[in-house]
């Protein structure tokens, strides 16, 4: 019996097998060069993050405080030291003064996602136990940065909205107001300007 052809057969399944292997590996190598680069792009700071780290210092935050819509603007003075974490990544805020003869505490952290392509913001204080996550971008219309999330009102438990805009004014400071709607239409909360120390 002639086991050539056998032979030959066996030979050329084993040749695509091969070839199959080759293209799988190949594939892989692909998709594992394609990760890599999407994972460095993800991880990269970039022109956003040096604008924040543009605005890192110490500063004199200038405040009115707006308790409910249509009421007097409470003013208040803190102090707000900001500085660059994780490789010049995100932008970390520490606050301090006095919120109705109380010591006032609070934390921020600001950054920007290459993949999102959206700013994102969290802050705590030591007036709640909660978190307040914001998204947002730059606003053509509006000229600013605006950024939007949900709070959660302490004595009703229900959810509420928050948007930010911060803006460069005429003088060069960093100026930002923040509004408030709990239903029954969007009210200023809170305004401030930064001044350098």
């Amino acid at each position: 019996m002639n086991r050539l052809p056998i032979v030959l057969a066996a030979t050329a399944l084993c040749a695509v097998a091969l070839a199959g292997d080759y293209e799988k590996a190949h594939d892989a190598d692909e998709a594992d060069a394609a990760m890599m680069q999407a994972m460095q792009m993800a991880a990269t700071p970039g022109e956003a993050h040096a604008k924040l780290a543009n605005s890192a210092g110490s500063f004199t935050a200038s405040m009115l405080m707006y308790m409910e819509p249509d009421a007097e603007p409470i003013p208040n003075t803190m102090t707000v030291e900001r500085e660059m974490d994780l490789g010049g990544r995100v932008l970390v805020e520490h606050w301090s003064g006095d919120v109705m003869g109380m010591a006032f505490e609070g934390r921020s952290r600001t950054g920007y996602d290459n993949v999102t392509k959206r700013y994102w913001s969290t802050w705590s204080d030591n007036m709640s136990t909660g978190l307040l996550i914001m998204h947002g971008g730059w606003d053509d219309d509006e000229q600013a940065l605006v950024m939007t999330g949900k709070g959660t009102h302490p004595l009703s438990g229900e959810t509420y909205t928050v948007r930010s805009i911060g803006r460069t004014t005429a003088d060069g400071l960093e100026s930002m107001d923040m509004y408030e709607d709990h239903g029954d239409g969007e009210y200023k909360s809170m305004s401030f300007t930064l001044q350098p120390k």
